[in-house]
């Protein structure tokens, strides 16, 4: 600054960009400085503050030395008039505004300030008497990053280019606030036949009853154009601002809200989510967003929900093969582009007919882009006609077709097509036309492979939803350098895609490409092979030593990516070695109790129990079927087929040679026997279980300590039972097993309820919140958690809320198909009871209401909140 003198040291700031100084009091308004940073980095600029700790320049010197290198001035004022330093008559606050004259400056006082003190006061008395320096007053902190970002958005695209007109210097281009850049894709083709379809859309949009349109349809049929369409015609005829999000390349739906976020240029930075981001960037803001290719993140549906129940001014138009299922939404279904009847005669007027309709149109359209003089003559239109006939409308299909025409007139087209057709034959009647139609359009492009292409495409059939180069060297029985290099050329064909953004690339087919594969596969004489290198590879995935004591190893992580084609499989052992089954099942079922796949655990466990008895099964794999069959059983509420399997498995136990089979099976009688109501008969198994694992140091001893420790609470013996559950905590935390360790810690939290230690049952329950936020949170462990909030809340005189979150527990259940532990059965009902006398019918029922449709994330958000 130009009190300085030349030989005095340079204090740099942070950040070279365009630097807006933030001027405040430090400690009443941290918040608002938050906000106002985060506004400021949205748009791509430098805040300029002083919380990153000390400095080696006294604070004078630091905040001079900084004002001086910023372009942009921001006051917050409340009402604190600020630190008065050594040999100063003014605090830093008044200093720094004064020093920031001849800058633009944004001034911002919060509202209501009844102990402002007066130096304050007088500040800002005279500089509204001034009248030079526009100041808003602001009543939250939401509000106030909205002015900021705006303000700053206005003075960049305005003052900002006014200087530069003037400037006689080197031109800089000021820059570009981000509600003004577009974010719609600009298109390289016309869009052909959908003008009704974008004229109804946009209709939708406009209506003020109406905030979340998904565009459905099948693939290839056009939707992410039409919403291309939708979003310009939107841009120019509603005051709000469109912003287009391609999720194309997202696979896990807790990323979506990030990748509109980062579209929008919402900061994460210094918020709890981006859904927190996004509704401080949305306050007051109107906006349409564009999702583009939502179907396989379809589980971000109750996000969206939430966005826009927060953000009352957005709207959201959607692409989807795959409906959201929200009460908000409003489907529009893309329909194919109308076809031609054949003429009778082809003269000029059936040819001028046939020109005029849209899929003609398209296929004309792309058509001239590879063959500039192609003409519709009688013969062509009627086979233009036909060929759009066959394709059933469908514009992927029909500009793949026309792409065609660059070697092939369309009369020699039609005949190519017709041929395929034929050596298709008729195809499965119970398919529709127009998937026999697609498939027809897909052989075509198989056809131009080299015959070792076809054959690794025909394998790579026997996949379902993917495959990794290892498992497909392994399938095609061939080393992964040339699967890589046949994977490389399919993809090059686009008859198979490739995800790059995980550990290791996976590959993927279209479905119509796959159900084509899937046919040449049939008549290969290898295809017995394959099947079983298939199912002998997925096998492997599962039989392991390290299930199922440790659910977030690579084994875990691994099934949860690979469960179609482990569905595959066990279908493949099912049908040709059912003697591989019981142990593979057992190696499954602690997999399907922490994942929800308990209902088809306990399918496929049900069927094998009714053909093992055929099968000749050892006793080492009766024993193991036993032990399934019983867990699956006692999870899924089949009290009667619980009961009847381990009534058998006194029978088979003593000739069990294996220690871990046989102290497995003392621990299934333990889950068991609680439905009769023996309870002291249980705690015995269970101890002869755990006694067991003990003494083989068996890594499976923390799921029998979870089991002794239940017990001895549920008997009343809760200093023992605490120590046990301790001990089943303390081994999940050894062992990574956050599932583990969330459920002990839900019945300690019931424990320390029972003591009276409610803020050790808070601090606690928060853990186990913070335990099962991640991919492993299944139905069991959420109503663990939900069931010992209610007893927190019941303990706190807050009995509606314990009723809404048994009523939350009801519906999860359900949903499931799940019932409660026996083990647990006695404790809840007595709970449901107490909360019962305390409530009437009315409020029972409200709260059934208000808790059984809540969703999981959404029933333990409301525990969050009410414990935070």
């Amino acid at each position: 600054m130009s009190s300085q003198g030349s030989d005095e040291p340079v204090i740099r700031t942070p950040d070279q960009r365009l630097r807006v100084f933030v001027s405040s009091t430090l400690a009443e308004l941290a918040e608002e400085r938050a906000a106002v940073a985060r506004a400021i980095t949205s748009l791509r600029l430098a805040p300029v503050m002083f919380e990153l700790g000390a400095r080696p320049h006294p604070p004078q010197e630091l905040y001079r030395a900084y004002l001086a290198q910023s372009d942009i001035f921001v006051g917050l004022y409340w009402q604190s008039y600020g630190w008065i330093g050594p040999g100063m008559d003014i605090s830093g606050l008044e200093d720094e505004f004064r020093l920031s004259e001849g800058r633009p400056r944004l001034l911002y006082l919060k509202a209501p300030a009844p102990d402002r003190q007066p130096e304050l006061s007088a500040m800002i008395d005279e500089i509204r008497s001034q009248g030079v320096d526009a100041y808003r007053t602001f009543h939250s902190t939401r509000e106030l990053g909205r002015l900021v970002r705006d303000d700053l958005a206005v003075l960049l695209s305005e003052r900002f280019a006014d200087s530069a007109r003037h400037d006689t210097g080197p031109a800089t281009p000021p820059a570009t606030p981000l509600h003004d850049r577009r974010s719609i894709p600009v298109t390289s083709t016309s869009l052909i036949g959908r003008e009704e379809d974008v004229s109804a859309v946009v209709g939708m949009l406009e209506s003020s009853g109406i905030r979340l349109v998904t565009l459905s349809g099948a693939g290839g049929i056009g939707k992410t154009r039409l919403a291309i369409a939708v979003g310009e015609s939107v841009d120019e005829r509603v005051a709000a601002r469109v912003v287009f999000v391609p999720l194309a390349n997202v696979t896990e739906p807790s990323s979506v809200l990030a990748r509109i976020a980062a579209a929008v240029g919402a900061s994460v930075e210094g918020t709890g989510s981006a859904l927190e981001a996004l509704v401080e960037q949305f306050a007051e803001t109107p906006v349409v967003l564009i999702l583009d290719n939502l179907e396989q993140v379809i589980d971000v549906a109750p996000d969206l929900d939430d966005l826009l129940t927060q953000c009352p001014r957005v709207k959201i138009l959607a692409t989807s093969r795959t409906v959201l299922r929200l009460r908000a939404e409003h489907e529009y279904v893309v329909p194919p582009l109308s076809v031609p009847a054949l003429p009778e005669e082809a003269d000029d007027a059936a040819v001028a007919r046939i020109a005029s309709l849209p899929a003609v149109r398209l296929f004309l359209d792309r058509a001239r882009a590879v063959h500039r003089d192609l003409a519709l003559t009688p013969d062509s239109a009627v086979a233009v006609a036909e060929i759009c006939r066959r394709l059933d409308g469908v514009p992927l299909a029909i500009e793949l077709a026309a792409a065609r025409t660059r070697l092939l007139e369309p009369t020699a087209l039609l005949s190519r097509l017709e041929s395929v057709l034929d050596g298709l034959g008729s195809g499965p009647v119970d398919l529709p036309e127009r998937q026999r139609t697609l498939r027809a359009t897909a052989e075509w492009s198989v056809g131009l492979l080299a015959d070792s292409e076809a054959q690794l495409l025909a394998t790579l059939s026997v996949f379902a939803d993917g495959w990794t180069i290892a498992a497909a060297a392994a399938v095609a029985a061939t080393d992964e350098f040339d699967a890589l290099d046949l994977l490389d050329a399919l993809a090059g064909h686009s008859l198979v895609t490739v995800d790059a953004s995980a550990s290791e690339p996976r590959f993927r087919m279209l479905t119509t490409v796959r159900e084509l594969a899937a046919e040449h596969l049939l008549a290969r004489p290898e295809r017995p092979a394959v099947e079983r290198r298939h199912a002998e590879y997925f096998a492997s995935i599962i039989d392991t030593d390290a299930v199922p004591t440790d659910l977030t190893t690579p084994w875990a992580d691994r099934l949860r990516v690979e469960e179609e084609n482990v569905r595959v499989a066990i279908a493949w052992f099912f049908r040709n070695d059912i003697t591989r089954l019981p142990h593979l099942l057992r190696s499954l079922w602690l997999y399907w109790q922490t994942n929800d796949r308990l209902v088809e655990g306990r399918e496929w466990v049900s069927d094998l129990r009714g053909v093992a008895g055929s099968a000749s099964l050892d006793d080492r794999a009766q024993a193991e079927v036993l032990f399934t069959e019983v867990v699956t059983a006692v999870a899924v509420g089949d009290d009667q087929g619980a009961v009847a399997a381990a009534s058998t498995i006194p029978q088979v136990i003593d000739r069990v040679a294996e220690s871990a089979l046989r102290n497995a099976l003392h621990l299934a009688l333990s889950w068991s026997l609680p439905i009769a109501d023996d309870f002291d008969g249980a705690l015995v198994e269970a101890t002869r279980a755990y006694d067991g694992f003990a003494e083989h140091d068996d890594a499976v001893i923390a799921f029998a300590a979870l089991t002794v420790g239940m017990l001895r609470t549920a008997l009343d013996e809760d200093d023992a039972g605490r120590r046990f559950l301790r001990e089943a905590a303390d081994l999940g935390t050894r062992f990574g097993n956050r599932w583990l360790t969330a459920g002990a810690r839900t019945q300690l939290v019931i424990l320390d309820v029972r003591a009276g230690s409610h803020a050790d049952a808070r601090r606690l329950l928060a853990e186990v919140l913070d335990d099962i936020d991640g991919p492993q949170l299944g139905t069991i462990l959420a109503c663990f958690t939900l069931i010992a909030y209610a007893e927190l809340a019941l303990a706190e005189a807050r009995p509606v809320d314990a009723a809404t979150a048994l009523a939350a527990v009801a519906g999860l259940r359900t949903r499931g198909g799940l019932l409660a532990w026996p083990i647990a059965r006695p404790a809840e009902a007595k709970l449901r009871d107490r909360i019962a006398a305390l409530l009437g019918p009315d409020q029972l029922i409200t709260a059934h209401e208000r808790g059984s449709e809540l969703r999981a994330p959404d029933a333990l958000s409301l525990v969050r909140r009410a414990i935070a």
